[in-house]
């Protein structure tokens, strides 16, 4: 476990990251897999200090943020899951909630055979994932100690992100709302929801005051790191729409356009993904760009 603020906290594998808030009543953002979230489990059981977890936070609805949703309750049976209204309601039917979990079982098959867990993780798959609390942008969340997370709406990776902010530890976590960081210097765009919403997404994030910024995937910026990194994060925004946009102008057909962008694009921790779902994300930023253009 590595603190980031004073009452933050960063637990998981580095390929996901779940963020402990608070010293004694707390909340866990993220949910992540059922195999990240048996990381979780193994790492929680060796900590000496384990405050009371009340909420998990779902910070959107992609597999690989809410599956392990299920390990996660029966370590804390009594926290509530918080997420979005668009949250709540893709999670509230089968058929999405049945998709997830098919993409889930291949990332676990793919973290046991490179060793990340030893076995498969035995929880459950759910119908549907209830929602307990429902939060959107300027809603808070009080904890002990004087903590209070300010929930943001950040469209444009998905249209149910949220993210979290904490004023006392100018601490921001932003899920994939900025990226994904290949840790090459490149940033994969992932503006799947719609790239003006993914810029300004962005760009808000710049306004808030910020000394520790939590992504889903990677390692935490700090301090100083932190706006030029969010400057990165826009300019290989740009430059992925600027590229499709000047590929589609000039007649590239879109299945050979998606299958290029894979190959740039889909890499480190990306490639345990599912193929055919990260192979669809890649027409999402097509589609994405079409919409502007």
């Amino acid at each position: 476990m590595q603190k980031i603020s004073e009452h933050v906290s960063v637990l998981g594998n580095g390929y996901f990251n779940y963020y402990l808030i608070g010293d004694e009543e707390a909340a866990l953002v993220e949910c992540g897999t059922r195999a990240g979230a048996s990381i979780f489990a193994r790492q929680w059981s060796q900590l000496n200090h384990k405050p009371e977890v009340r909420y998990i936070v779902a910070l959107h609805s992609h597999f690989d943020h809410i599956c392990g949703v299920t390990g996660l309750k029966q370590l804390f049976p009594s926290a509530q899951l918080v997420a979005s209204a668009l949250g709540q309601k893709l999670l509230s039917k089968e058929r999405i909630v049945g998709g997830l979990y098919q993409n889930d079982q291949v990332l676990s098959e793919a973290y046991l055979e490179n060793a990340f867990i030893n076995e498969k993780p035995d929880y459950p798959a759910s119908s549907v994932i209830p929602v307990d609390l429902v939060v959107g942008e300027g809603d808070v969340l009080k904890l002990g100690q004087d903590l209070n997370i300010k929930f943001l709406d950040a469209p444009g990776h998905s249209i149910c992100s949220i993210a979290a902010y904490l004023e006392n530890d100018q601490c921001l976590l932003v899920s994939d709302a900025m990226g994904y960081d290949l840790q090459d210097g490149t940033i994969t765009p992932v503006f799947f929801s719609g790239y003006a919403d993914y810029i300004a997404t962005i760009q808000k994030f710049m306004t808030y005051p910020c000394q520790a910024l939590g992504p889903a995937h990677g390692p935490v910026l700090m301090g100083e790191q932190v706006q030029p990194y969010l400057v990165k994060a826009l300019d290989f925004a740009g430059q992925g729409f600027d590229y499709i946009k000047e590929q589609l102008e000039q007649g590239v057909e879109e299945k050979v356009l998606a299958q290029e962008l894979f190959e740039r694009y889909i890499k480190a921790g990306l490639s345990y993904y599912p193929k055919d779902m990260m192979l669809e994300s890649m027409f999402l930023l097509i589609k994405s760009v079409k919409a502007v253009v």
